[in-house]
């Protein structure tokens, strides 16, 4: 009798540990409407969507204006693969980008400043919205290609990388979230503001593994 009311103790403590601190990820809070909207170029970040699906195709800029240097094409790969790999998304590089049309790469990186405010060093938006073309129970709240865009000249940080790509996933800030936390409340890992860790951390991992089904 002793072992079984152990094992569920240990079992409660670990539901308990496990669920995250609030919840921070669309819809929610003054994200649940309008659903997701496509922003004009260089978006306000404004607009927070979910990616279409729990297979994520990413793509970095190898080109023209919005190329990432080697060095910022590391950081994004070892984010995505050291961050949100270990969640129920299911990461892949897409080495032949689809722009327009169904099937879009779920997430384009750029590097470059064009339409950031002066105090901003980056922004996701979606491109194109999917509301119109999903279905499901979070379909008015995805989009089918979004943009990461943050500045070049040692702006392109592990930390900011991490915390863009939490919102092109549907990550949002602390304010947002519900219950509403402080921005810089420390469980939120990269979403805090100002953003100072590189770590998604585990509340963030649980609030995705709620939305996206393990493909």
């Amino acid at each position: 009798m002793l072992a079984l009311v152990t094992a569920w103790l240990l079992a409660t403590v670990s539901v308990a540990w496990a669920a995250p601190v609030t919840d921070n990820i669309v819809p929610v809070g003054g994200f649940g409407a309008p659903p997701c909207e496509t922003d004009p170029d260089g978006g306000d970040g404004i607009v927070n969507c979910l990616t279409d699906n729990s297979d994520v195709y990413f793509y970095m800029d190898s080109s023209g204006e919005y190329e990432l240097e080697p060095e910022d094409r590391f950081r994004v790969e070892s984010t995505l693969s050291d961050e949100f790999s270990p969640t129920d998304l299911a990461i892949h590089y897409d080495s032949s980008p689809v722009f327009s049309g169904s099937g879009e790469t779920d997430i384009v990186y750029q590097e470059g400043s064009t339409n950031l405010d002066a105090d901003v060093d980056g922004v996701t938006w979606c491109n194109d919205s999917a509301a119109n073309e999903s279905s499901g129970q979070y379909a008015l709240w995805e989009c089918d290609q979004q943009y990461i865009r943050i500045r070049g000249n040692g702006h392109y940080t592990w930390e900011l990388t991490c915390h863009e790509t939490g919102h092109a996933v549907g990550l949002v800030h602390g304010n947002d979230a519900s219950p509403s936390v402080s921005n810089g409340n420390n469980a939120l890992g990269c979403m805090t503001l100002p953003v100072e860790t590189l770590d998604l951390g585990a509340s963030n991992t649980e609030s995705i593994n709620n939305v996206y089904p393990a493909p």
